[in-house]
Protein backbone atom coordinates (compact mmCIF):
# COMPACT_ATOMS: atom_id res chain seq x y z
CA UNK A 1 0.00 0.00 0.00
CA UNK A 2 1.23 3.28 -0.74
CA UNK A 3 2.03 6.28 1.67
CA UNK A 4 0.14 9.25 1.78
CA UNK A 5 1.73 12.06 0.18
CA UNK A 6 1.80 15.45 0.89
CA UNK A 7 1.03 17.19 -2.66
CA UNK A 8 -1.44 14.68 -3.76
CA UNK A 9 -3.52 13.59 -0.01
CA UNK A 10 -2.86 16.85 2.31
CA UNK A 11 -2.45 19.73 0.52
CA UNK A 12 -6.10 18.96 -0.91
CA UNK A 13 -7.39 19.19 2.24
CA UNK A 14 -6.87 22.54 3.42
CA UNK A 15 -9.13 25.12 1.39
CA UNK A 16 -7.13 27.87 -0.64
CA UNK A 17 -8.77 30.54 2.08
CA UNK A 18 -7.86 28.70 4.51
CA UNK A 19 -3.64 28.72 3.35
CA UNK A 20 -4.35 32.32 2.95
CA UNK A 21 -5.39 32.82 6.55
CA UNK A 22 -2.74 31.10 8.11
CA UNK A 23 0.03 32.30 5.88
CA UNK A 24 -1.03 35.73 8.31
CA UNK A 25 0.04 33.39 11.31
CA UNK A 26 3.23 32.58 10.05
CA UNK A 27 1.71 29.08 9.52
CA UNK A 28 2.62 27.79 5.63
CA UNK A 29 -0.14 25.19 5.12
CA UNK A 30 1.00 24.06 1.37
CA UNK A 31 4.58 24.32 1.70
CA UNK A 32 6.44 20.82 2.12
CA UNK A 33 9.55 22.30 3.77
CA UNK A 34 7.50 24.03 6.22
CA UNK A 35 4.96 21.17 7.41
CA UNK A 36 7.92 18.17 7.18
CA UNK A 37 10.41 20.38 9.04
CA UNK A 38 12.21 18.04 11.74
CA UNK A 39 12.90 20.85 13.96
CA UNK A 40 11.74 21.07 17.55
CA UNK A 41 10.27 23.76 19.34
CA UNK A 42 9.74 24.09 23.19
CA UNK A 43 6.45 22.24 23.21
CA UNK A 44 7.26 19.23 20.93
CA UNK A 45 10.82 17.34 20.62
CA UNK A 46 10.02 17.01 16.38
CA UNK A 47 8.06 18.03 13.34
CA UNK A 48 7.04 20.99 15.53
CA UNK A 49 4.89 22.51 12.56
CA UNK A 50 3.13 19.45 11.40
CA UNK A 51 2.06 18.95 15.41
CA UNK A 52 1.08 23.00 15.98
CA UNK A 53 -0.82 22.70 12.55
CA UNK A 54 -2.24 19.45 14.28
CA UNK A 55 -3.35 20.62 17.21
CA UNK A 56 -5.02 23.72 15.62
CA UNK A 57 -7.05 20.98 13.47
CA UNK A 58 -8.22 19.30 16.67
CA UNK A 59 -8.66 22.29 18.65
CA UNK A 60 -6.08 21.72 20.88
CA UNK A 61 -4.27 24.55 20.03
CA UNK A 62 -6.01 28.30 18.91
CA UNK A 63 -6.17 29.79 16.38
CA UNK A 64 -8.93 26.42 15.78
CA UNK A 65 -8.37 25.72 12.15
CA UNK A 66 -9.94 26.38 9.95
CA UNK A 67 -11.28 29.57 11.32
CA UNK A 68 -15.07 29.76 11.57
CA UNK A 69 -15.34 26.30 10.81
CA UNK A 70 -16.48 23.26 9.08
CA UNK A 71 -13.35 21.80 11.33
CA UNK A 72 -12.74 18.56 10.29
CA UNK A 73 -14.06 15.59 10.54
CA UNK A 74 -11.91 12.09 12.03
CA UNK A 75 -11.52 10.83 8.78
CA UNK A 76 -9.45 13.92 7.43
CA UNK A 77 -7.88 14.17 10.72
CA UNK A 78 -7.04 10.55 10.49
CA UNK A 79 -5.30 11.10 7.15
CA UNK A 80 -3.39 14.10 8.50
CA UNK A 81 -1.76 12.12 11.15
CA UNK A 82 -1.38 8.98 9.32
CA UNK A 83 0.70 11.14 6.86
CA UNK A 84 2.73 12.16 10.00
CA UNK A 85 2.99 8.03 11.48
CA UNK A 86 4.33 7.82 7.85
CA UNK A 87 6.83 9.37 8.09
CA UNK A 88 6.06 13.17 6.36
CA UNK A 89 6.30 11.96 2.40
CA UNK A 90 6.17 14.64 0.12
Amino acid sequence: MARLSFATDIVPMFRPGDVQCMNGFGVSLADYAYMSDAAADAMYKDHANARHVLGRLEGTETPRMPKGGPFWNAVKLDKFKQWMDEGYQP
